[in-house]
């Protein structure tokens, strides 16, 4: 933890722009995914297949990306990951033909795989377990922004420009990000980057598992939720696509308002179970109201809350999972950890949507819902103790 806590913030901030920029990229190529096509004159096929290797290649290497920090520091690989994938986005936003395209979207996504896992590594050096809950919210704010920002950004410059332009001006959000990381957190290598002498495997406990298998049942729900609210309420509930978009935005703006509030929530409690174990169920009856209820003015009620703890509750978990690492073994856990995650969340829409087909969405949104049931009673059974 670093001795001159007056340090602290401005650390916190840089990460939350680099956060933004980093998950931006997630949500600045949907909306450019028409455009794209008729450009190149794709199917949906192939659009699934460039967003999918961008993704793809960003989560299963998380693992061996965070093994990088037994030859340089911690601090070096994540900026220097971020500026490959702006980077190589940069180079992609030139291509004359899909193929290039696709090739550089997955060199792209290399560069992603080492963010998460260092991330939160490192702010749990700089702030310690007193203040983690509260920094780890902020930080995910810092990913909300980018959720918001990039989709705006196209918006916004798709009226007079082509594609191109506003996925280049992400790209170079990203170099400036990444190179401010590099050159800010240079005076605080000592503090923020473990010593490495020994190669170690991932570090497992009874109270991990435990988590990890709560965490990637919630993802699935989650995950599936996340994907189809919109159309569930085009659908099921009659609304515009349009309305149904806006509504869609209130939801997860909720979440991005409430992670520091939870965060600071966990911190004066000094426990982290009772606000995970709350989150997973009021999101999974929010799933469950969601599905059931028929007037549409009371939908906002279970929206807000399922945005606030569905979205927001996203990642604040995960201090928990920090907490039962010893620190010096956080990096190559969490990359094992986050690898496991994202690529089990990565299948939620696939399934649900193969689920929707057979039973209904609304049946599929009952199923979801009662995920949240399990994931609540799986970590209660995981012993809370912070391991320094």
């Amino acid at each position: 933890m670093l001795k001159k806590t007056d340090h602290r913030w401005p650390i916190l901030i840089i990460f939350m722009i680099a956060h933004a920029v980093n998950d931006g990229f997630g949500w600045i190529i949907p909306p450019l995914l028409p455009f794209m096509r008729a450009y190149f004159h794709l199917s949906y096929s192939d659009m699934g297949a460039f967003f999918s290797v961008f993704r793809f290649t960003g989560s299963i290497l998380q693992a061996p990306a965070a093994y990088l920090v037994h030859w340089m520091p911690a601090s070096t690989v994540l900026a220097a990951g971020l500026i490959w994938s702006s980077l190589g986005m940069f180079l992609a936003s030139f291509s004359m033909s899909y193929a290039t395209l696709l090739w550089l979207s997955a060199v792209s996504g290399i560069g992603r795989a080492a963010y998460h896992p260092l991330a939160v590594a490192i702010l749990s050096r700089v702030f310690g377990p007193d203040r983690l809950g509260r920094a780890v919210g902020l930080h995910l704010s810092g990913s909300g922004i980018g959720m918001v920002t990039a989709p705006l950004l196209v918006g916004l410059l798709l009226v007079h420009f082509s594609w191109r332009l506003p996925l280049q001006i992400w790209s170079v959000f990203g170099l400036l990000a990444g190179l401010g990381l590099a050159v800010y957190l240079r005076q605080y290598q000592q503090e923020i980057n473990p010593k490495r002498s020994v190669f170690h495997w991932p570090f497992l406990s009874r109270a991990l598992v435990i988590y990890l298998i709560s965490a990637s049942i919630w993802g699935i729900a989650q995950g599936g939720v996340m994907a189809f609210t919109a159309l569930f309420l085009v659908d099921q509930h009659g609304f515009l696509p349009e309305a149904a978009a806006a509504v869609y935005g209130l939801m997860s703006f909720s979440g991005l308002i409430c992670r520091p509030f939870l965060g600071a929530l966990m911190d004066r409690m000094g426990r982290r179970k009772p606000v995970i174990i709350a989150g997973y169920i009021i999101s999974g009856l929010s799933i469950m109201a969601i599905a059931g209820i028929t007037q549409r003015w009371l939908l906002y009620i279970p929206l807000v809350l399922l945005g606030i703890f569905g979205v927001g509750h996203s990642g604040l978990a995960d201090t928990f999972m920090i907490e039962t690492i010893p620190s010096q073994r956080r990096e190559e856990t969490l990359g094992f950890v986050y690898t496991f995650r994202m690529g089990i969340g990565a299948l939620a829409p696939l399934m649900v949507g193969v689920l929707s087909e057979r039973v209904t969405i609304r049946y599929a949104f009952l199923i979801l819902a009662a995920l949240g049931g399990v994931a609540a009673l799986l970590i209660s059974r995981a012993e809370e103790k912070r391991i320094e």
